[in-house]
């Protein structure tokens, strides 16, 4: 059983001219039971995904 899915999630944030793109087009699903780790360099928006599905913030595009 599906549990959880994201399809084409962006984040992007802005600071006046410049734009950075945390999350470009994510997409995954996790099924009931499955461990699922988030791993990556300091910066590549694990903290990010990580608020999006835990609903602290939104994404800029979906």
């Amino acid at each position: 059983m599906k549990i959880l899915e994201l399809k084409n999630i962006s984040k992007e944030y802005r600071n006046g001219e410049n734009k950075l793109l945390a999350l470009n087009n994510i997409s995954f699903e996790a099924y009931k039971g499955e461990f699922i780790a988030i791993v990556g360099p300091s910066g590549s928006g694990k903290s990010t995904l990580l608020h999006i599905i835990g609903g602290i913030d939104k994404p800029t595009k979906r």
